[in-house]
């Protein structure tokens, strides 16, 4: 499969979640939404270029990064969102897993909330007790939302990890016990392999 092959299936299976999806169309799929994203990102600090803080403060030239806008990249996220999800669960089958594993993405995501509930809760009850107009939030408090909020990088780059290796794995075919794809017919005189 060339480059230009997966991208069209990508697209003409945008909300196909059966099937398989080959080591090859996978990858050319990944190299294409990222080298959108690189053409997008570059058209945007084109057309929106950065505004430069007048100091070298670097909450001021995080904060000018932030604000940028990017419209075309959002709304290339938002396209190919569904087709991303449905290649890797294609792939997923392709190479034996089921593609109830992209459930994996939702720990972060619910832990994200649980995070940032409780991070809330601890600023909430430090502002809302007697503390001078101006006063900040104790180390304890800061270390306290460190805490909660760290092991979300750590559950995203598992789940990453855990994907990874599923989409790195060779095709197997329904004769090798993959109970996820067709079985397809044998060529004459080939009789598979055994599981």
């Amino acid at each position: 499969m060339t480059f230009f092959d997966a991208i069209s299936s990508g697209f003409r299976n945008y909300v196909n979640f059966r099937g398989r999806a080959t080591r090859a169309e996978f990858w050319y799929w990944v190299l294409f939404v990222i080298l959108l994203g690189l053409v997008l990102g570059t058209l945007e600090s084109v057309i929106w270029p950065p505004v430069t803080p007048a100091s070298e403060d670097w909450q001021e030239v995080l904060n000018s990064v932030v604000t940028q806008p990017t419209p075309l990249t959002n709304i290339a996220n938002l396209v190919l969102f569904v087709p991303g999800l449905a290649i890797t669960a294609r792939r997923f089958h392709d190479a034996g897993f089921s593609a109830k594993w992209l459930y994996l993405l939702l720990v972060p995501i619910a832990y994200s909330i649980f995070a940032i509930i409780g991070s809330l809760v601890i600023a909430w009850s430090f502002y809302t007790d007697d503390v001078p107009t101006g006063a900040e939030l104790p180390p304890e408090s800061w270390m306290t939302i460190i805490f909660l909020i760290a092991p979300i990088f750590a559950l995203g780059f598992a789940v990453f990890v855990i994907h990874v290796i599923f989409t790195l794995k060779p095709t197997r075919s329904f004769y090798d016990g993959n109970k996820y794809v067709e079985p397809t017919p044998l060529a004459p005189g080939d009789e598979g392999t055994t599981a």
